[in-house]
């Protein structure tokens, strides 16, 4: 069913966490700070606390409950004191779970638990999947400056030969104010590149749980290679087992089912059982009592409250079932469309290069037949011009590649580096 690849592939290696494939030592580091600093996720695992504490809550309900109550009482009737009192008492009450209503709930509620971790590891997921996109386009941008410093340095060499042949009157006033032109304008888009930096590296702080602080967060040497073959999905199926938010949703499904029959054993008869021991010291009697006390409720009346509370579970069910159902297209989808544009990027990348080695032989052809007095200075800037762009587009295009390749792995589900207690 997944778009086949006219080139190499491979399994994913899920004894290593996705990231890894990326062969990015420096990206990983960043990822696993991350994991442990980032304050969304540790939001999530607040969350996930929560729905397990409500666990025992749900699971207490079945067990017998034991109160302790003790009281001492003292009467003065004008200045005489009359005998005191005392007593203390253990009740006991027990729900006891005929048809099986709190069974339900704790079911449901465990499973809300199920899909809480599961939200956990959605959005471990989705974080690190947006580290190594801001990493990516930080290495991007750097490029663009690397580059943009490169042009203009060749720029100027070509400035200074043009203001040569001025002087030896070997072409006009003209040639000279053209190319100084085109360093100024390759000179005003490296503010914007570096801009772009500084906000790619201050989100990877934010990502990283700090406050942006200027420091550098992508290596020096880092580049925009992608050397790894694409890693082949597997059968589509493969999605509901790998996708934490399917997962997740499917968790939710089982829950809304529990909870129709919590909601079917709430119009049953409940049984409660209750018994207790009293000892008692007063001025009318002195000694231990106890009692046992059976309590049978049957709802007889509501005005269809109990079946509407019914008729809403399976309504939730069967747009639990609708969302997930929906969301295995959605993943299915997501992973046929890295998997096409990825094919096609490669494509796309290649036939750059190929351009890029035309173009560079033609302003080596045009600069070397203007020097000799035989071509027209306005060929060399139109080839010129044409070369920048494409070396530009390249870089575009190899970050292009690599965010491609980190949605694949985020549509596959990763795998993730193991959570912590």
């Amino acid at each position: 069913m997944y778009h086949s690849l006219p080139y190499s592939t491979e399994q994913l290696d899920e004894t290593v966490a996705w990231w890894e494939n990326l062969k990015r030592p420096a990206l990983s580091e960043l990822i696993e700070t991350a994991l442990t600093n980032n304050q969304s996720i540790e939001a999530a695992y607040a969350n996930l606390e929560q729905a397990l504490a409500i666990l025992p809550q749900t699971r207490s309900q079945a067990l017998p409950l034991i109160d302790i109550t003790g009281n001492s009482r003292q009467v003065w009737e004008g200045s005489q004191q009359q005998r005191a009192t005392a007593s203390a008492s253990a009740d006991l009450s027990w729900n006891i779970d005929v048809f099986n209503r709190i069974g339900a709930a704790l079911e449901a509620d465990r499973y809300r638990a199920v899909a809480a971790y599961e939200d956990l590891q959605a959005l471990r997921l989705f974080i690190t999947a947006e580290i190594a996109r801001s990493y990516f386009d930080a290495v991007t941008a750097k490029e663009q400056i690397a580059l943009l410093k490169q042009q203009i340095r060749l720029d100027e060499d070509l400035l200074e030969i043009l203001e040569l042949r001025l002087e030896n009157g070997l072409n006009s006033s003209v040639e000279v104010l053209q190319q100084r032109a085109r360093i100024a304008e390759a000179q005003t888009a490296l503010p914007l590149a570096q801009a772009d930096l500084a906000v790619f590296e201050n989100r990877l702080d934010v990502l990283l749980g700090t406050a942006p602080d200027g420091q550098p967060r992508t290596p020096l040497l880092s580049n925009l290679k992608l050397e790894t073959p694409t890693p082949h999905p597997g059968l589509p199926v493969a999605l509901l087992i790998n996708r934490p938010d399917l997962r997740a949703q499917y968790a939710r499904l089982i829950a809304a089912d529990a909870e129709i029959a919590e909601a079917i054993a709430n119009r049953l008869p409940q049984l409660n059982l209750s018994a207790g021991f009293l000892f008692e010291d007063g001025a009318g009697y002195t000694g231990p009592a106890s009692f046992l006390a059976t309590r049978f409720i049957q709802p007889l009346l509501d005005w269809g409250a109990r079946k509407a509370e019914v008729e809403r579970n399976q309504s939730l069910y069967r747009e639990e079932l609708a969302i997930y159902t929906q969301n295995f297209l959605e993943a299915v989808e997501d992973v046929e469309a890295a998997l096409i544009r990825e094919d096609k990027q490669r494509e796309f990348l290649r036939q750059l290069t190929a351009r890029e080695q035309l173009l560079s032989q033609t302003v080596d052809e045009t600069e070397t037949r203007y020097l000799e007095g035989v071509g027209e200075y306005l060929d060399v800037i139109s080839a010129l011009k044409e070369l920048r762009r494409v070396e530009r587009d390249i870089i575009n295009a190899k970050r292009e590649l690599i965010i491609l390749r980190i949605s694949l792995y985020e549509a596959m589900g990763g795998p993730l580096s193991t959570i912590k207690d």
